[in-house]
This record gives C-alpha cells, sequence and structure tokens, in this order.
C-alpha cells in the first residue's frame, strides 16, 4: 500500500515537473535534481518497510512456538488430572464400599443400642420442645435446650454411643423439671415491661402455670430467656397475686391458670379479647351513628322527664287548693272562670284549652320513640354491610382461615349490638314519657270535667 502511494506522489511529481519545465525552460538542472532525491527516498522507504515485515515475521514465529509449548503443557496437564481422576474415583468407591461394610458393622455390634439411640433422640427432641416454653427456663436458662439440642443431633447421626454423663443429665432436667412443677419458687430474673426496657425483678413461679412480679402476671419470651409483663392484667385477680408475693409460707388465695400446654393459656387468650369501647371501634360510622343518637335520646327524656315531673307537682298543689305558679291545670281554671256561658259552651273551651295544653305536655316524645325504633334498624344495617365485606374477603382469600371468617361476622354484629342496647332502653324511656304524659292529660281531663259538672249544678240550681 505505501509503495502504491509513494508511486502516484512520483506520478504526481513528475507531472508537476513536466509543467514547470514548460514555464521555466531555463532550469533543466533542478529538475533532474528533484527526480534523483524522489527515487533515494523511494528506496529508503522500501528498505523501512522489508526491516519491518521481516521484525513481523520473527515475532509471529516466536509466538507461535510459545503457543505450541504451552498447548503441550495443556495436554500433558490434561492427563495428568484425568488420571488422578481416575485414580480418587476408584479411591471413592472403595471408600464407599467400606463405609457400607462398617456401617453394617456397627449396627450389628450395637444390636438393641441403636433402637436406643432413637428413643434417646425422641426422648431429647421433646424435651427440648418443652422446655423452650416452659415457665422454668426463665429461671434454670437456657443450657438445657442446647444440651438436649446436641443430644438430640448426635444420636440422630447414630455415630457415637451416649456416655454416661450424657444419660444422667438428660434424666437429672427431666427429675428437675417435675419437681419444679408442683413447688412455688421466688427468684431473680429478667423481666421486660410493655414499653420494651429489661430489668431484673423478683418474681414468683406457681409451678409450671403462672408467674408473677409486684402485682401483675408475666409470660415466659420463647427465645429471650426472660419474662414478659402482660400487656393487659386481669384486675379482679391481682389481689391474690399480690398476697402469694409477699407471704412467704402458708396458704393464700391465688387464681391459677392451669389451662394449655404450659399453664396460663387462658389468661392469654382472654386479655387478647377486644374490650367494650374496643368493639364500638368496629362499628365504625354506623356504630358511633346509634351512640350519638342514643345520647340525644337519654338528653331528650332527661329533659322532658324533668319538665313533666315539675308540671306534675303544679298541678298536684293547685289540685290540693295552693295556688301554684303558671301550669296547665292553673291555666284551665283560668279559662272556666273567663267563660260564665252554658255547659256545653264551657266544655268544648276546656277540650280545646286541653288540646293546647297536650301538644306542650307531649312536646319532643316522639323524637324517643322515633330513635327507639331507627337504633335497631341501623344495628341491622351496619350489620348486611360488614357481613358483605365479610364475603367479600372469603371471594379473594377463601375460607382457609375459619378465625378470619368468624372475626369478619363478629365485627358485622356489632353494629347489631348497639343497635340493641339503644332500641331498648330508649323503647323504655319512650313509654315512661307518654305514660307521665297521659297522666297529666287525664288529671287535667278530670278537672275540666268536674268543672263543666259543677257549672252544670250552679245553672240548675239558678233555674230551679
Amino acid at each position: 500500500m505505501k509503495t502504491l502511494v509513494k508511486l502516484s506522489l512520483f506520478l504526481s511529481l513528475l507531472f508537476s515537473g513536466f509543467i514547470s519545465s514548460q514555464e521555466n525552460e531555463d532550469k533543466p538542472e533542478n529538475i533532474a535534481l528533484d527526480l534523483d532525491q524522489l527515487l533515494e527516498l523511494v528506496k529508503q522507504g522500501r528498505f523501512a518497510e522489508a526491516e519491518e515485515a521481516a521484525e513481523r515475521e520473527e515475532r509471529f514465529i516466536k509466538e507461535k512456538n510459545r503457543q505450541a509449548t504451552l498447548l503441550a503443557n495443556a495436554k500433558a496437564e490434561r492427563s495428568r488430572l484425568e488420571a488422578e481422576a481416575s485414580r480418587l474415583e476408584t479411591t471413592f468407591e472403595a471408600n464407599d464400599a467400606k463405609l457400607v461394610l462398617l456401617e453394617d458393622q456397627l449396627k450389628t455390634r450395637l444390636g438393641s443400642l441403636y433402637e436406643t439411640f432413637g428413643h434417646l433422640q425422641g426422648v431429647a427432641s421433646d424435651t427440648q420442645a418443652t422446655f423452650e416454653t416452659s415457665l422454668t427456663s426463665g429461671q434454670f436458662g437456657q443450657d438445657r435446650e442446647i444440651f438436649l439440642e446436641d443430644l438430640a443431633k448426635k444420636m440422630g447421626e447414630g455415630v457415637s454411643v451416649a456416655t454416661i454423663e450424657e444419660l444422667e443429665r438428660l434424666w437429672y432436667e427431666l427429675s428437675r423439671e417435675l419437681v419444679a412443677s408442683g413447688s412455688v419458687e421466688k427468684f431473680s430474673a429478667t423481666v421486660i415491661d410493655n414499653n420494651g426496657d429489661a430489668s431484673t425483678e423478683e418474681v414468683v413461679r406457681i409451678g409450671n402455670f403462672n408467674v408473677v412480679s409486684e402485682g401483675e402476671y408475666l409470660t415466659y419470651l420463647q427465645g429471650r430467656g426472660a419474662y414478659e409483663t402482660l400487656p393487659k392484667q386481669p384486675s379482679r385477680f391481682l389481689d391474690g397475686s399480690y398476697d402469694i408475693f409477699d407471704e412467704d409460707s402458708g396458704f393464700v388465695q391465688f387464681a391459677l391458670d392451669p389451662t394449655g400446654p404450659q399453664g396460663g393459656a387462658l389468661l392469654v387468650n382472654l386479655i387478647s379479647l377486644p374490650s367494650f369501647f374496643e368493639q364500638i371501634q368496629y362499628g365504625r360510622i354506623t356504630g358511633y351513628t346509634i351512640i350519638l343518637l342514643f345520647l340525644l335520646a337519654t338528653g331528650v327524656f332527661a329533659w322532658r322527664f324533668y319538665s313533666l315531673f315539675t308540671i306534675n307537682n303544679a298541678i298536684k298543689k293547685e289540685v290540693s287548693g295552693e295556688k301554684s305558679s303558671d301550669n296547665p291545670l292553673s291555666r284551665i281554671f283560668t279559662v272556666a272562670n273567663e267563660n260564665k256561658t252554658d255547659t256545653e259552651t264551657l266544655e268544648l273551651k276546656l277540650a280545646e284549652q286541653i288540646l293546647v295544653e297536650r301538644q306542650s305536655i307531649d312536646q319532643y316524645i316522639w323524637v324517643v320513640r322515633l330513635i327507639s325504633v331507627i337504633s335497631p334498624l341501623l344495628g341491622l344495617f351496619g350489620t348486611i354491610i360488614g357481613m358483605i365485606n365479610t364475603f367479600q374477603a372469603i371471594t379473594l382469600f377463601g375460607t382457609g382461615d375459619p378465625k378470619t371468617m368468624a372475626g369478619g361476622i363478629s365485627e358485622a354484629l356489632v353494629t347489631t349490638m348497639l343497635g340493641l342496647m339503644s332500641a331498648i332502653p330508649t323503647t323504655f324511656m319512650a313509654a315512661a314519657l307518654s305514660n307521665y304524659s297521659k297522666g297529666i292529660l287525664s288529671v287535667l281531663e278530670e278537672q275540666s270535667t268536674g268543672m263543666v259538672a259543677a257549672r252544670a249544678e250552679e245553672t240548675q240550681q239558678v233555674t230551679s
């Protein structure tokens, strides 16, 4: 390629020299000198290219020899590794056969001890699972659990025999747990409060059933080796916990919970149940609406009952002859005194006044009566909404967990409970107000009838 470039350069210079010879015919010596120099340059370039090609060829030959050497070494290494692999495979097969033979010999020599390994493994595993949740682990520590785990693993391998010391310790741990399950002991242990703070406290353990500390029931935290204060305490049973903590001997009345594998299961479940106010929150907007209506009905009942009570006392004073302040009966007397007409007209005037008084006496009683009817309907409405949500959840997630479905249904029934709790007392309130007002109106009607009768007697006496 370089030769072609130089040849083209030579031709271009030759052509340019020819042109310049036409323009400067008086300088032929300079043209000859330029061509000689060009020729010399071409010779030097070809020499340089030859040297470069020779160097490249030499490098290629050296690299080829090196690659051939590497290839030969790789083939030799492969042959060596293949031989080593064949040897190791033969050794492995021989060792495997030897191992099978030795295992059979071991089983034959162990005899009944081989079955003992299985029993020891089962006992160690079961005991470990029991100790992990036992209340005594907070007192005796977690070292026994580690020991039982190692023993079960050792017996599961079936290679080595359990030592006398290991068997004795297994028997000791079982015996200690048995004795502790029937004893009441006071000791120091780590207690974690509801804020997550750990401290060393004096605790009393009652068998494997309950642990108390300063009037609080505790539970054991698996994996932490510590006790934890229950988030909710059974307030009605705390007196016994104080007594058993303070006494060192004798008999103490104490609320014991023996349920569950290790005791205390019922207590833990009971404190997990939502309180009444927590259940109210399940009712959401419908439940809050029912509560507000109940409070409204209670307020109206209190106001109207006080008003009717005041009116009734004033009417009683008026009937007994005592002049009272403005009241329905006094206003009826005023109407009777102002109308000195015939009995028929007086009767109509008094009936009209009684109707006027009835409006003020029966005022807002309808609100309490209406709330007593609406409350259970709102409760049923909330229950229907809750059931719809529950069935939608069942459609999405299935019925694999019955507790989830039961929890949704229980939340849905909260509004029904609130509706009935509101309807029952408001029904009594409405009935009480209605009967109270009817009693007052009956007194007014009785007095008005007496006034009409008295007026009729007066008219008859005057006529006669």
